[in-house]
């Protein structure tokens, strides 16, 4: 059957009808598993890091390429043997197909390469969709914390010695990585993969189960309005079949509307009656998380006693709430945090775990249209911190400079909260800073998806 896009199709809809036409198309003509040497482009890449083990643990030979920078993946890479050389067209010869990352297009010279020769060149969500439609796929989705609540249901599978394939995307302090690489050739293995709502990417996925952590308004340089971000869920919902489950936050109004469109058993997870677990992880929304991979777990046959075990074993995932260090006494912690509602979680928990550390903040916008739409929301979110840092937007290439979006007006929007914020635009002069102010009662934490984390992991290794 055709897909029908009428004439009055949104953009960002009719955006994602011809991606997924494309996708549709290709996948017809071909399949990843006819080729067997296979070449990444932006092999760096949390995401495309994680395929590659997968690809790799299946009987595929993989290489890649990628910028010089230094990304947390470089040393995941080296253990699995490939060099992440330059960009170069002569790494596509002799391939069977290539691999290439959403952050490149024709304009690589690699890209470029594939195509003028015709080779079959798969997007990265193409590949990721054939593998985990083929398998019994669980999605985790949400607003926020899907990262970590991934991480848990593939941490209690992998404990309950399962058959699990897994695609997070953050470093998983017990893997050392982002991945899990299960044997996909056989009958009973699981697929758990952390599924992106931005640009609709998660309606690629033909999940059999799904975990959806909230729904809070998020990527309005996509999604025009809250009711357009919350219908997305709504899509991502209602395709999953009438045997598997749904598991879902009880206490979030919008994501129960939207589970109304389930035709699967929905499970829900309220605050009101959470199970205690021994988490490493702080936090009440970590403590949410905790539960719903609980009980996402249970449905798939792990028994409540290694489920909760397996708890006690997670050391969490990369940039979430880690402490990567100290400085002159103080504790330095990064946060992947981007969205008010996410600084609200950290700062909470952080206060809870150290109420007498003088907490200090250091935000990092990230994409100027989040940064505007949600510009009030973001000026309130610093309750728990004792002072505030701000430096410049961290810019996202899928969207122009915002000359109307005033970092100086969000200081002093915080600063008649009664907060002491500063801004300091060039992030570069934030660690020398900060040093001169800190002692053992100070708590520094980087807050953002931006490279911010990079500025006080320099601070921590002073």
């Amino acid at each position: 059957m055709p897909l029908q896009v009428s004439p009055t199709t949104s953009g960002h809809a009719l955006e994602t009808a011809r991606l997924r036409l494309d996708t549709m198309t290709t996948m017809k003509k071909q399949s990843i598993w006819d080729y067997k040497n296979i070449h990444m482009t932006g092999v760096k890449g949390v995401g495309m890091t994680a395929l590659a083990q997968v690809l790799l643990a299946n009987g595929f030979a993989v290489d890649g390429s990628d910028v010089s920078e230094t990304f947390m993946t470089d040393a995941v890479l080296k253990e699995l043997g490939i060099a992440a050389t330059a960009f170069d067209a002569k790494h596509v010869r002799g391939k069977d197909a290539v691999i290439r990352s959403n952050a490149y297009a024709s304009t690589n010279p690699e890209v470029a390469a594939a195509e003028q020769a015709g080779m079959p060149l798969f997007s990265y969500p193409e590949v990721v969709a054939e593998l985990f439609n083929a398998h019994y796929g669980v999605a985790i989705a949400g607003s926020h914390g899907k990262t970590t609540t991934t991480a848990m249901l593939a941490h209690i599978l992998k404990y309950a010695r399962k058959n699990v394939t897994a695609i997070v995307g953050s470093r998983v302090e017990n893997w050392h990585c982002g991945a899990l690489a299960g044997d996909l050739s056989k009958q009973d293995a699981l697929f758990v993969l952390e599924a992106d709502e931005y640009k609709e990417a998660f309606l690629y996925y033909r999940p059999k189960a799904a975990i959806i952590t909230n729904i809070d308004y998020d990527h309005p340089d996509y999604f025009a309005t809250p009711k357009e971000y919350a219908a997305a869920f709504g899509k991502f919902i209602k395709p999953l079949p009438s045997d598997g489950f749904l598991v879902v936050n009880a206490d979030d109004a919008a994501l129960c509307d939207a589970a109304r469109l389930a035709a699967c058993r929905v499970i829900f997870v309220s605050g009101n009656a959470v199970q205690s677990f021994n988490l490493r992880t702080g936090g009440d929304h970590n403590v949410m998380n905790a539960n719903m991979a609980y009980q996402a777990a249970l449905a798939l046959g792990v028994s409540r006693e290694v489920a909760a075990d397996a708890f006690a074993d997670f050391q969490g995932t990369a940039r979430r709430m880690e402490l990567v260090g100290e400085n002159n006494g103080a504790l330095i912690y990064d946060d992947y945090a981007h969205h008010p509602s996410e600084i609200k979680a950290t700062l909470a928990a952080l206060k809870q775990k150290y109420p007498a550390k003088r907490i200090i903040a250091v935000f990092q916008p990230h994409t100027y249209s989040r940064t505007k739409a949600l510009f009030v929301d973001f000026a309130g979110a610093f309750a728990d911190a004792d002072s505030v840092i701000l430096t410049d937007i961290y810019a996202s290439a899928r969207e122009q400079k915002d000359d109307s979006v005033n970092m100086a007006e969000m200081v002093r929007a915080i600063n008649h909260k009664g907060k002491d914020a500063i801004l300091i635009k060039n992030k570069e002069n934030i660690a020398s800073y900060i040093e001169r102010t800190i002692d053992a009662n100070a708590l520094v934490v980087a807050l953002g998806a931006g490279d911010i984390g990079r500025v006080l992991a320099s601070l921590a290794r002073r």
